[in-house]
């Protein structure tokens, strides 16, 4: 146990700024931060755009693939700034184990280098949808996720996950996949959205300082993520 004094806050700027306005500056340190939302809706080109930012701050990510990292997608966003290749730690995970091992790994990388700052995982949910042992699967959750909740109270680093989503049939509407312990250890939750204009709007439904429900819009386009049409 360690004693700290009461101070505000830190921030990880994703360098998207109606975003990091409606956080108050960008996702939350020492935290699990989760984006869930349907595929293509622009989960993947926040966590690039979040990672490119904080390794053209100077700062080192980690980010773990599950579902197919595109490279060409992440020179778009960082327009072919060398710096961003650099920065990067890139683990391409094919099945739950590996997941797990990928987290592990990842932990006793940031205990050797304290330049890193951002833990990606894109995305947290996609093999373990794929695991049909269900114990499997739970125990595999549940270590990840002490782990990764572990890391980012020790080094009060960020940690993005990204998550998707499926039809609660009794329930009558979708919902993030991972159930309890998933939305436990989020402190902040994130949902994307899809409009009919092709803007995307993302929505904070859980946060420790913001009020539920604040929302902003944004753009995908070809650079990246855009505030404005």
């Amino acid at each position: 146990m360690k004693q700290k004094d009461v101070q505000p806050d830190l921030k990880l700027p994703t360098g998207i700024g109606c975003i990091d306005e409606m956080l108050g500056g960008g996702f939350d340190r020492g935290v699990l931060n989760q984006v869930f939302g349907e595929g293509g809706v622009g989960k993947t080109n926040i966590a690039m755009q979040a990672a490119i930012n904080s390794i053209q701050s100077g700062k080192k990510v980690i980010y773990i693939d599950t579902e197919g990292f595109s490279s060409t997608r992440f020179l778009q966003i960082s327009k072919n700034n060398p710096i961003a290749s650099k920065g990067m730690f890139l683990y391409r995970v094919m099945d739950l184990p590996d997941q797990e091992v990928a987290v592990i790994k990842a932990e006793k990388l940031i205990e050797k280098d304290r330049e890193i700052d951002l833990l990606v995982m894109d995305s947290f949910t996609a093999l373990m949808r794929l695991e049909r042992d269900d114990g499997a699967r739970n125990n595999s959750q549940m270590k990840q996720l002490k782990i990764l909740n572990a890391i980012s109270t020790e080094y009060d680093i960020g940690i993005l996950i990204t998550n998707q989503i499926y039809f609660d049939i009794g329930g009558g509407h979708t919902t993030p996949y991972g159930g309890f312990f998933l939305d436990h250890f989020s402190k902040v939750i994130l949902e994307l959205q899809k409009e009919k204009d092709g803007r995307r709007t993302i929505t904070v439904k859980k946060h420790r300082a913001l009020q539920d429900g604040i929302s902003t819009s944004f753009y995908i386009r070809e650079f990246g993520i855009s505030c404005s049409p």
